[in-house]
């Protein structure tokens, strides 16, 4: 087993030879750093974070205020020098008080929500990086299975044409081991275009357009199997405290109970005061104050109105942060159910798949030497091995894949966090 294990390690070497001239080292964390700097959706929700401060100060702030002058008493067919009487009038006017905190605690909470918003298309965005970077490594993988195939078919298909040629192999033999050389060849370039495409998706998750397209990236981090040993019970116990949908749910009911206060506070009057200085008949000695509240005489419509549909978007807001709730924990059960599946098929293949498979291989190598074995004999002990390592690939990629998924549910990096492992 432990030879088995070495074996794997160095399959999976990374595969770049990163002394080449051009080839550009790249970590999983680099590239998440870079895709979280140049995408345009993280970089939209930061200025939504700008704008919700920007309304927090608007909507807290009081009415302008109003200056005016007024002249009075001038005689008919006179100019208005000729006043009789000046005022000069301040006047300034606000609602009560209670509203003021209320508005702020309201746009605070907005604040809030585009930060978590922010976590929410950066979690995203993580999830788009590590899927397209850890599927490079995948295709990478299975180019160099594809290339050792090739190098297999094409020495057994020579040996199938000297065997022949000695008379010790039939037409047949040598005719299947040339289709299956043309097929490794097919098959490698077909991978080598997947290798493309993979290329292509990675470099769309770090942000870059066409003109920035560079496939000669040298992934430092490798394709391996780790089981972190998540746990479903810890999840549960932790994401409401971290996904950011509950969050954002949990701010918009916030908001609509302090809409419910506002809309109660409607009652209450607003509140006008002015400052006059008079002048009158050339005195300038005088001056006057005025208070004015307003009073809400058609509470029955307006006000009433108002109290009964923030009553009912409370209502609403309650209702959805529910259902988010229970909507974000039937994701983490299904994201669960496929991780613990794909957990175990990788375990499958570690410990008893390709073992067998490789074992199966090297003594139809040995048997086809010595004559005990045909060709199809050997070209099935062949495909087992590619198909198992090639589907055992694919299953630590899928592994992968849904401990991202669950990562993006949760809000938070599961792998590096100790607390969510049993």
């Amino acid at each position: 087993m432990n030879n088995f294990f070495v074996l794997f390690a160095i399959a999976l070497f990374p595969i770049c030879v990163y002394g080449q001239t051009g080839i550009k080292k790249l970590s999983l964390n680099e590239a998440i750093e870079i895709g979280l700097k140049n995408n345009p959706e993280v970089k939209s929700a930061i200025e939504n974070i700008s704008a919700s401060k920007g309304r927090f100060w608007s909507g807290i702030s009081l009415p302008q205020p109003e200056i005016g002058v007024s002249y009075e008493y001038a005689p008919v067919n006179s100019s208005l020098s000729n006043y009789s009487e000046k005022t000069l009038a301040v006047s300034q006017s606000f609602e009560f008080p209670s509203n003021y905190f209320l508005k702020g605690s309201k746009f605070s909470k907005e604040v809030e929500i585009a930060v978590y918003k922010l976590n929410l298309t950066e979690r995203s965005v993580i999830n788009q990086v590590k899927t397209s970077y850890y599927k490079v490594l995948a295709k990478q993988y299975q180019v160099k299975s594809a290339e050792e195939n090739l190098i297999i078919s094409e020495n057994f298909f020579k040996k199938a044409e000297i065997r022949q040629n000695v008379g010790e192999g039939t037409n047949l033999e040598r005719l299947t081991a040339k289709v299956q050389y043309t097929e490794a060849q097919n098959n490698l370039e077909v991978t080598k275009n997947e290798l493309t495409t993979a290329f292509a998706e990675l470099n769309y998750s770090l942000g870059y357009g066409r003109q920035s397209y560079d496939s000669n990236f040298g992934l430092t981090d490798s394709l391996v199997f780790v089981d972190h040993r998540i746990s479903l019970e810890q999840i549960y116990k932790s994401f409401e405290e971290t996904n950011p949908q509950i969050k954002i749910a949990e701010l918009n009911y916030g908001i609509a109970s302090v809409e419910k206060g506002l809309a109660w506070s409607s009652l209450l009057p607003n509140i006008n005061l002015a400052y006059f200085k008079q002048t009158r008949d050339g005195d300038t000695g005088f001056y006057g104050a005025s208070f004015g509240i307003s009073v809400p005489l058609w509470f029955m419509f307006d006000q009433r109105g108002k109290i009964q549909e923030a009553v009912a978007n409370q209502s609403i807001s309650e209702s959805e942060l529910q259902l988010t709730k229970n909507e974000i924990a039937l994701k983490i059960k299904s994201a669960f159910t496929d991780h613990d599946n794909n957990l175990k098929q990788v375990k499958l293949y570690v410990s008893e798949i390709l073992p067998q498979a490789e074992e199966i291989y090297r003594t139809a190598i040995k048997s086809y030497d010595a004559g005990e074995l045909t060709y199809l004999e050997y070209l099935q002990a062949k495909q087992t091995l590619i198909n198992s390592r090639n589907n055992y690939i694919n299953a630590l990629f899928n592994h992968y894949l849904s401990v991202f998924r669950i990562e993006e549910i949760v809000g938070q990096n599961i792998i590096d966090k100790s607390e969510l492992e049993k």
